[in-house]
């Protein structure tokens, strides 16, 4: 049961991303980039930078991080992705809680059947 809830957890911390925009699928296409939502950067040189997107200008996205003021040029991002990681962590803290439910269940179902069984047996004799 342990290794299995580990591997949940792992799964659904490795898909906490979506990607908005891509330079292979949708090259100068940022209709999926929003203003005042928080993406990680993917630039060409393999280096990635989080930042909170203030505007978005013709030939450069400008955003925050920390609260410093950065300009990343559109012709250097490779691929632009949206952190999704408070609902990986909602649904798998759910999905742990489903889990955890249905074991007490089963649990409680099969001692109430024990002693009902015990109960008539007892009866019978």
């Amino acid at each position: 049961m342990k290794k299995n809830l580990f591997l949940l957890v792992i799964i659904s911390m490795a898909s906490c991303t979506s990607v908005k925009y891509s330079t292979k699928e949708n090259p100068d296409n940022y209709k999926n980039i929003k203003t005042g939502n928080k993406y990680t950067f993917y630039k060409s040189d393999g280096s990635k930078i989080p930042m909170t997107i203030s505007s978005i200008a013709k030939d450069s996205i400008i955003g925050i991080r920390k609260k410093e003021r950065i300009s990343i040029a559109k012709t250097d991002i490779k691929e632009i992705r949206k952190d999704k990681t408070a609902i990986a962590v909602i649904a798998t803290s759910g999905g742990i809680a489903a889990a955890t439910v249905i074991i007490v269940g089963i649990s409680k179902a099969t001692d109430d059947l024990a002693d009902t069984a015990a109960a008539f047996g007892s009866g019978l004799n």
